[in-house]
């Protein structure tokens, strides 16, 4: 269990919104099964730092309880192509 958010925006290219996810530092694999990005920047055991996934109405983000900077690196990589939120505590 971790923080949960949402950056609140219609997602129009679901390719263009994966190429930002898979730049974000410390993107370690996709899971097509669950449509979940991983990220891992310090965590050592089988939970990663965070998990995204890509959602109609914009990114869902899970910080597993390290990785804050991880949910602001993704708010920044789409706020720098023009799709700027706020993450939302869901």
């Amino acid at each position: 269990m971790g923080y949960e958010y949402m950056l609140d925006f219609e997602v129009v290219e679901r390719g263009d919104a994966d190429r930002v996810l898979r730049s974000v530092a410390g993107f370690e694999g996709f899971d097509p099964k669950f449509g979940l990005y991983y990220f891992r920047r310090t965590a050592t055991g089988a939970m990663p730092d965070a998990q995204a996934a890509i959602e109609n109405a914009g990114i869902y983000v899970c910080d597993n309880g390290v990785a804050y900077q991880v949910v602001r690196d993704i708010q920044a990589a789409f706020a720098a192509i023009g799709l700027r939120a706020e993450p939302r505590e869901l």
